[in-house]
C-alpha cells in the first residue's frame, strides 16, 4: 500500500508543484489517500487569501519534488 504525503507552501508559479518556495516547504504525512486528499483541502481552505500558496497530495513513489 502506498503512502501519500501533503506538500504545502508558497510557489513562484502556484501552477507548478517545483516552484515550491524551499523556505516555506512543509511535508505532512504519511497518510492513506482519502485522508491525504482532506488534509489538503483543509490547507488549501485555510489560505484561501493566498494566491501563491498551494497544498499537493503526492504519493510516496513521487516524492522527489
Amino acid at each position: 500500500m502506498e503512502n501519500y504525503y501533503v506538500i504545502e507552501g508558497e510557489h513562484a508559479d502556484p501552477n507548478d508543484i517545483k516552484s515550491i518556495k524551499e523556505d516555506t516547504k512543509n511535508q505532512h504525512g504519511p497518510f492513506s489517500k482519502d485522508k491525504a486528499e482532506d488534509f489538503a483541502k483543509s490547507l488549501i481552505q485555510k489560505n484561501i487569501d493566498n494566491f501563491y500558496h498551494r497544498a499537493w497530495v503526492v504519493g510516496s513513489n513521487n516524492l522527489t519534488i
